[in-house]
Parts: structure tokens; sequence; C-alpha cells
């Protein structure tokens, strides 16, 4: 994990904050580190369970589980990610599939650029 340039914006967005995330855990650097190679190692789960929604038309659902993924999104400072779960929430909550199924595919690309980040993909 390049520490480096965790605040460099490298798209829109920085992938990880992580000098927020060190400070909302009290200034611990290495737990910032391991819960977000945790929550990394976990988007993969959540992504495909959110495609699956997706497919069977399950908007709701999709909502409440981007919504419930960007809990850890928040909590570890992964500002991009962040916000295209947000947008996807959204999406999906106003009921359109195709917004959610763009809004889902933006999420997936963040997913990605996390986890290279992070040394996992």
């Amino acid at each position: 994990m390049n520490l480096a340039n965790a605040d460099t914006p490298g798209a829109e967005q920085p992938v990880w904050d992580a000098r927020s995330a060190a400070e909302a855990l009290g200034g611990d650097t290495q737990f910032a580190r391991n819960l977000l190679g945790q929550i990394t190692a976990q988007l993969p789960d959540d992504l495909a369970e959110m495609r699956q929604l997706l497919a069977e038309g399950d908007l709701l659902g999709l909502a409440e589980k981007a919504h419930k993924t960007r809990g850890g999104a928040a909590y570890c400072c992964v500002t991009a990610l962040l916000g295209a779960l947000r947008s996807l929430d959204l999406s999906a909550r106003s009921g359109d599939p195709q917004a959610a199924a763009s809004a889902l595919v933006a999420v997936a690309g963040e997913i990605e650029r996390l986890r290279r980040f992070v040394g996992g993909g």
C-alpha cells in the first residue's frame, strides 16, 4: 500500500484519505491500514451481492446493500468509493434500473481502483 500517494487524487477523488482514517481511529495509522485491508477484502463479495440484486430487479435491496457498504467506506475514509456508493444508493432508491446499473459500474470501478491501491487486485 502506497501511503505516500494516499491523499493524491488518482481520478476525481483520492482512493483513501489516510490522514482522516488515522485521526478517526485515535491516530493509530497501523489500525487504519489493517481496517482498510479488511474492508477491501470484503468488497468483492459485496459487489457480487449488489450485482445479483440488480439482476433480480431488487432496487430496494440494492439501495440497502449500497447504504450498508457505504458505512464501511465512510469509516475507512475511502473517499472515491464512498461517493460512488452514495450515487448507487440514490439511483436505486429512485427506482431507475438503468441509472442504478450505471452507478454500479462506477462502484465496480472504484472497488477495483481501491484493490489495486491496497495491493489485492
